[in-house]
């Protein structure tokens, strides 16, 4: 069985890497950028949607707070 292409630490719940400021789906384009490997990329690219539709729940839930 073939290692998954990204190992993101998004299981705990943090969009943000320890001690760094640039969220996971900004590094995970970065590597999508310069991906060779068709399989890789198509890995990398579900994982982004994945952590943005996730944002895009997050934010929609605190926005509906009043």
């Amino acid at each position: 069985m073939r290692e998954p292409a990204i190992k993101s630490p998004v299981s705990s719940g943090g969009f943000f890497l320890k001690g760094e400021k640039k969220e996971i789906w900004m590094q995970l384009c970065e590597r999508a950028a310069s991906e060779q490997d068709p399989d890789k990329l198509m890995e990398l690219v579900k994982e982004i949607n994945r952590l943005l539709e996730e944002k895009e729940r997050r934010l929609k839930e605190t926005s509906k707070r009043p």
